[in-house]
């Protein structure tokens, strides 16, 4: 046995010694487009956290693709009323691309769930048990062309945290509590990372020439 792990381990140095690392460019480039339009994030109606999500969506976008130009348009019912428009249609696009002189426009929602609780039975005879509450958010991004009204790239992502927890027993008595921080906000650094992983270069390993 030794031996044959000697040999796999040999043979995979081996490997790794006839291979380089590449850059591999983003699965989306957004050089192509000049200026981009971005479009205040809809979050359950808290457009505290959408506008925070937005500027950080922006940060994260221009740090993998520096030089990206961004131009904020507000929120949707504002941007639709400045181009005479009721939803965001391929006539409605064009109107914004003509007025703003964007190529493009960023849109992205924000959901969060209904908080759900776990409950979790012990040992009945120590009259152990316990119960957890978690946060659920979903964010979903999409980038139109404004040129033709078509949906050039969209993802979503999503993340939990935890609200409070709280277990109960006869021997060590009750223990646990409500965290202190805000959890809408909390997840929204690790929702738009997940979003923004299309933008972002990254590197494999390839057979060396």
């Amino acid at each position: 046995m030794p031996r044959l792990m000697l040999a796999m381990l040999a043979a995979t140095l081996c490997a790794c010694s006839h291979t380089v690392v590449v850059q591999v460019p983003p699965r989306v480039d957004l050089k192509p487009y000049g200026t981009l339009g971005i479009v205040e994030f809809d979050a359950n109606g808290e457009r505290a956290i959408g506008a925070q999500a937005m500027r950080q969506f922006q940060e994260q976008v221009q740090e993998a693709q520096p030089g990206t130009r961004f131009l904020e348009l507000g929120t949707r019912e504002r941007l639709l009323a400045s181009v005479g428009a009721r939803e965001l249609d391929p006539a409605a696009l064009r109107k914004i691309g003509e007025k703003y002189g964007v190529k493009g426009i960023f849109l992205g929602e924000l959901a969060y769930a209904e908080p759900t609780t776990d409950i979790k039975l012990g040992d009945i005879a120590k009259l152990e048990a316990g119960v957890r509450s978690e946060l659920r958010g979903e964010l979903s991004g999409r980038l139109y062309e404004t040129a033709g009204g078509a949906s050039v790239w969209t993802r979503s992502a999503w993340a939990k945290r935890q609200l409070g927890a709280l277990s109960v027993s006869a021997e060590r008595g009750v223990s646990g509590g409500i965290g202190k921080g805000n959890p809408r906000e909390e997840m929204v650094p690790s929702l738009i990372y997940q979003l923004t992983h299309d933008f972002r270069a990254s590197t494999a390993r390839e057979p060396a020439p």
